[in-house]
């Protein structure tokens, strides 16, 4: 079964940029799990791959809501950006699916 994780879109009013992505990175997720951005801030956000704006999500995110869940399928490192705010950085961490036990 998939593991659901979160991602939260902070306010960041201390220092640049303006929000954060937490947890950052997102560790240790598998391919098939469900990953959601929760957008706590006051103005919409769009993670997305450089270069790929509509490979999380098709659409931004409203304020106070949460996206779409996206599921990866390969293990690797996806490095995201805010569409909307390029500054804000992020990175989900993808690992290979433990192998299935031997047969007897």
């Amino acid at each position: 079964m998939p593991f659901q994780w979160l991602i939260n879109i902070n306010p960041n009013v201390t220092k640049p940029p303006r929000v954060n992505f937490s947890p950052n990175p997102l560790p240790k997720v598998e391919p098939g799990d469900n990953i959601v951005w929760a957008n706590n801030d006051s103005e919409p956000h769009w993670p997305c791959v450089a270069g790929n704006r509509d490979f999380f999500m098709p659409n931004q995110i409203a304020p106070k809501s949460t996206s779409s869940a996206f599921s990866p399928t390969a293990a690797g490192n996806l490095d995201y950006v805010c569409y909307l705010h390029p500054d804000e950085k992020g990175t989900i961490q993808v690992i290979a699916p433990p192998a299935p036990p031997p047969n007897k």
